[in-house]
């Protein structure tokens, strides 16, 4: 019952910390959510760029999105998102492709 009660705490203060930046490219929350960790298996083609892992927000709630290939973009290098403090809370940083 605790656990619930712990549960339903939790997902109401992330709720409400959400609903105030869903609209920013910041999402805030309340603790880093631990990553597991993937050996990337063999590239599927030529050219192909190991991406992840990464979060994003879908249907009200923050989601993991596993590490995948993607095609390599030319004269670009993808750089990989990250956790960074602000404002004393955890913010994701989108991974994003850069000259």
């Amino acid at each position: 019952m605790k656990t619930i009660s712990f549960n339903v705490l939790m997902t109401a203060i992330v709720a409400v910390l959400f609903s105030s930046c869903a609209a920013q490219s910041h999402v805030y929350v309340p603790e880093r959510r631990p990553v597991a960790v993937v050996a990337p298996p063999p590239p599927p083609f030529a050219g192909a760029i190991w991406v992840g892992p990464e979060y994003r927000w879908h249907r009200g709630k923050y989601v993991y999105v596993a590490p995948h290939y993607v095609r390599a973009r030319h004269g670009y290098a993808w750089a990989p998102g990250y956790w960074k403090q602000h404002h004393g809370r955890k913010v994701w940083i989108k991974g994003q492709w850069r000259r």
